[in-house]
């Protein structure tokens, strides 16, 4: 499966290319959320480009299971059940270990200077709660590490499971305490500035473990029965009055 760099090289003369790696991008940065209804014509308006390339790409997504079929030229973001989430939680550990680990040995004064940068900007974003700029740093933060692994099979496989799980990012749990300081991503930036592989690979599993508490919740909550959701909608409009 081609990575990301693959597809921005294919892509500048590719307007299929481009479109499908536009598209998978967003479900990585978790531009779409669970559950959500992907329409040709909308989604061709809003990239510019016709409806072929655009049924090709979400065609080709569902392929990776980043998407489903829905209905008649519609896809839908798929919701993951709690198995499959923490069977991807899992492999990511395991894969995303290894790249950061890896990253530890190769990444320069100059990526660690652009990390410290983007993660001040998620920092920020945060603070104000503006939920797609925090996932768009948080997928530019953590891509830049496993790119300096030099394990190209890796991050592709690495992307693929983004892919899957992006969409899930939407729902973490903003409001849960997380400073400059005690953010996870400190530790990954501490264990890669002091070329300890082993320590980033530790500390980026911890950050997984960490966003993966809130997301799980929530991956709970979007498989509950309708009438229990009623239920539970039901109970929280009443305590707020």
């Amino acid at each position: 499966m081609p990575t990301e760099l693959d597809w921005l090289h294919v892509g500048r003369d590719n307007l299929h290319a481009r479109t499908y790696l536009m598209l998978r991008k967003a479900l990585m940065a978790g531009r779409f959320r669970p559950g959500q209804r992907l329409l040709l014509k909308p989604l061709a308006e809003e990239l510019g480009v016709s409806v072929t390339p655009v049924r090709e790409a979400l065609l080709r997504l569902a392929s990776e299971r980043g998407l489903v079929p829905h209905q008649s030229r519609t896809m839908m973001v798929p919701v993951l059940s709690v198995a499959r989430f923490r069977e991807i939680r899992d492999i990511r550990i395991e894969l995303e270990g290894r790249a950061a680990e890896a990253a530890g040995k190769n990444v320069t004064s100059s990526d660690i200077f652009a990390l410290e940068k983007m993660q001040e900007q998620l920092m920020v974003a945060r603070r104000q709660r503006d939920v797609q700029t925090v996932l768009a740093f948080n997928e530019e933060f953590h891509f830049r590490i496993y790119r300096s692994s030099d394990l190209p099979v890796v991050c592709g496989l690495i992307e693929n499971l983004w892919v899957q799980i992006g969409p899930l990012l939407t729902l973490n749990d903003f409001s849960a305490s997380a400073t400059a300081r005690d953010h996870p991503h400190r530790s990954i930036l501490a264990s890669l500035a002091a070329g300890d592989g082993a320590g980033a690979r530790l500390a980026l599993a911890n950050d997984i473990m960490w966003a993966s508490r809130y997301l799980e919740k929530a991956v709970v909550r979007l498989n509950e029965p309708v009438e229990d959701k009623k239920k539970r909608n039901s109970i929280a409009s009443v305590g707020a009055n």
